[in-house]
């Protein structure tokens, strides 16, 4: 299915594109509000500046897919693969991101304000600037991680990496 398809069809009043194979898809500045993309391959897409609030991404493929500036707020994320996918600013509050895969992810400046990240896979992903008050990162791995200047993310004493670096006392 092509960009042109999906449009029509959600504007026609489909949601359900499960298990749809959308490599590549340019969906950038879409408004795809409740879509539901469960299971779907979404690999190298472009849903940059995308609207997906609400939308269903459950145990779907994005990897290095760019998702920069895209609103997933309340986005149903669990599971899902977003290994080295680029994330600058993409807001996720409330999002569930329980058992999702960000590693090597780009979530410089990202919104993660009450977001589930139960058991996610944050290793070796640069999170510079990420918000994640009053997100739940209870189990998450976050080894290797670049987290200068990140806001609200706990870390387990053996999780803090060696690139984590410490501005408060200079």
């Amino acid at each position: 299915m092509n960009a042109q398809e999906l449009i029509k069809k959600y504007a026609a009043g489909e949601r359900d594109f499960s298990d749809a194979d959308l490599r590549g898809i340019n969906l950038a500045e879409e408004k795809l509000r409740g879509i539901n993309l469960r299971g779907a391959n979404l690999e190298k897409a472009n849903l940059g500046w995308c609207n997906l609030e609400g939308a269903d991404l459950s145990n779907a493929t994005l990897k290095g897919t760019t998702l920069n500036a895209a609103n997933l707020h309340g986005a149903n994320c669990a599971g899902a693969d977003f290994s080295d996918a680029k994330m600058k600013t993409c807001g996720l509050r409330e999002a569930n991101l329980e058992n999702a895969n960000l590693r090597g992810a780009v979530l410089v400046g990202a919104k993660l304000m009450g977001a589930n990240l139960r058991n996610a896979n944050l290793s070796k992903t640069h999170l510079d600037g990420a918000d994640f008050t009053g997100a739940d990162t209870e189990g998450a791995d976050v080894t290797f991680t670049e987290t200068t200047n990140t806001v609200g993310l706990a870390m387990a004493k053996d999780k803090v990496s060696l690139k984590r670096i410490d501005r408060s006392s200079q």
